[in-house]
């Protein structure tokens, strides 16, 4: 492994150029579709909120990745949006047996 930042920024170039051809710029895709999921925006209060909305975060993030990649399927984001669906419904559980 390269210690040498400029070998470091490199490796960092390609992987971002290898995930943009998969991905395209799903990144100005991410915000639209939180928008519209939280139409009257996200009031975060409580670590158990960040945690919640983490996981959503990460969920919409993995399925605009599958979307972006349309008709072509991509294992690796439905699997991890099956893991990210457990972890929020764990984390659900968890903040219904606090505050119900």
């Amino acid at each position: 492994m390269s210690r040498d930042p400029i070998k470091c920024m490199q490796k960092a170039l390609d992987t971002f150029r290898e995930r943009n051809k998969v991905y395209g710029d799903n990144y100005h895709q991410h915000g639209r579709v939180m928008m519209a999921l939280f139409k009257e925006g996200v009031n975060l209060q409580t670590i158990e909120d960040y945690n919640r909305f983490g996981i959503v975060n990460m969920m919409v993030a993995k399925l605009t990745r599958y979307c972006q990649g349309w008709p072509k399927p991509h294992e690796d984001s439905v699997h991890d949006l099956g893991v990210y669906s457990f972890m929020l419904q764990a984390l659900d559980n968890e903040y219904q047996d606090d505050n119900f």
